[in-house]
């Protein structure tokens, strides 16, 4: 039935079989590995034109100055800038602040007209107690007690010439 050139032929098949299939492993491998770094490239080449596109913008002194003015808030000498704050994107104020105070739940439900006398009395009662102290700092006896009896003051409970206690309403 097999021949012994029926045979040889088998053989040299498959010794071409055995020499080939590795060296076609290889190529595979080398082909794959070639595909993956010619992506890379690409998108290296990418950054690379994204970087300079952006060295261009910066080289023109109109984009510079604008983003001088955006970003860094830079105005031209003269100019007045503003600062606008959409309400909405603020999410809370800060306690103590008069926002935080305009807010629904930290009002009292009184008529405006009892703020208004609300102010006028804690404003007469704030001018009273600094009458009677004889200066916004405290007492005669509070600072013989504490030994802080300055230059320009004097015993007697006359008022004192510190310029920070003396309030001048330029009239």
């Amino acid at each position: 039935m097999f021949t012994w050139r029926a045979g040889v032929v088998v053989v040299i098949v498959a010794l071409s079989i055995a020499v080939v299939v590795p060296s076609l492993r290889v190529y595979m491998s080398q082909q794959a590995t070639l595909s993956e770094l010619q992506s890379e490239r690409d998108a290296a080449q990418a950054e690379v034109d994204s970087l300079q596109a952006d060295v261009d913008r910066w080289s023109d002194d109109a984009y510079v100055i604008a983003q001088a003015r955006e970003r860094l808030q830079y105005v031209y000498p003269g100019e007045v800038a503003y600062k606008v704050i959409d309400p909405d994107s603020v999410e809370q104020h800060a306690d103590g602040s008069p926002a935080a105070a305009r807010l629904p739940e930290n009002q009292e439900d009184t008529a405006w007209f009892d703020d208004l006398w609300g102010s006028v009395v804690e404003a007469g009662a704030v001018d009273d107690a600094v009458d009677r102290s004889g200066s916004a700092g405290g007492s005669e006896a509070e600072s013989e007690q504490n030994g802080s009896e300055t230059e320009g003051e004097e015993v007697d409970g006359e008022e004192a010439d510190d310029p920070l206690t003396t309030v001048d309403l330029g009239g």
